[in-house]
């Protein structure tokens, strides 16, 4: 009997732990993800002469958002979320600018523009 009443003692105690344990809140809860928005991207102008320049700024948010611009032809000049496009001096017509933001997740959403150089 003293053998059954011990193992009836131990189960009931290692149920209540159980129990107790899984009852309890976390010390650390997880961080919650905050969703990239990529809001807008604007240029001042939708066209230009050669020798002027454009100015980009795209608005995003999320944690830790990095700024990536791509221009299919000339320079862009600048860095985060501005950037200064100027055309290269014989390339004409619409050129694409390409702004991709990425996250601390490695998330990452794009938006484009056209602008429109216009020939001397």
């Amino acid at each position: 009997m003293k053998t059954l009443s011990s193992i009836s003692l131990v189960i009931i105690f290692t149920s209540l732990t159980y129990f107790c344990i899984s009852c309890d809140e976390p010390e650390n809860p997880a961080p919650q993800q905050t969703e990239l928005i990529f809001e807008s991207l604007i240029a001042d102008k939708d066209s230009i002469d050669v020798g002027e320049t454009i100015t980009f700024t795209a608005t995003a948010t999320g944690e830790d958002i990095v700024f990536e611009w791509i221009a299919s032809a000339g320079v862009l000049l600048g860095s985060g979320n501005e950037v200064t496009f100027t055309p290269s001096p014989c390339i004409f017509g619409n050129i694409l600018i390409t702004c991709t933001v990425r996250d601390a997740n490695n998330f990452t959403k794009s938006k484009e523009k056209n602008v429109f150089v216009r020939e001397l």
